[in-house]
């Protein structure tokens, strides 16, 4: 199992690489804030109390080692829409059945996570959902 996750691990870091954009190039349909990292934060603390992704923050800042950051290091954290959930993938989910199931669009899910094509998700990945209020 070890051997999966350092592979997905790889082919995440290698979107960043392959799509290493510059914040100022990326769209942010909900804006986006600065935070200072307090003693004890870690990326997936911060990413859960702003519903986003590691993903999504690691995008908007040049972070060499995401397991490392320190108190007092300033990050661009791109904020969610309002009712938003965070949403772990499931074997067999795509992101058309994640849209489809809490019933909202396709192209949001795919713009407020950032995502660049061919749009691989996998199980475990963290994603931002913004569920209708139907």
């Amino acid at each position: 199992m070890n051997g999966i996750v350092s592979w997905m691990r790889r082919m995440v870091l290698y979107q960043f690489s392959a799509y290493s954009y510059h914040v100022s190039q990326l769209p942010t349909p909900f804006g986006t804030l600065t935070y200072t990292v307090q003693p004890g934060d870690t990326l997936g603390k911060i990413a859960r109390d702003y519903v986003t992704t590691v993903h999504n923050i690691l995008l908007f800042n040049r972070i060499p080692d995401p397991d490392f950051i320190s108190p007092g290091q300033k990050i661009i954290i791109p904020l969610s829409p309002p009712e938003s959930i965070l949403y772990t993938v499931h074997p067999g989910d795509s992101l058309y059945s994640i849209s489809n199931r809490y019933g909202t669009g396709l192209n949001l899910t795919i713009a407020i996570n950032y995502l660049f094509p061919p749009y691989i998700i996998y199980p475990g990945q963290q994603l931002v959902v913004n569920p209708s209020l139907r």
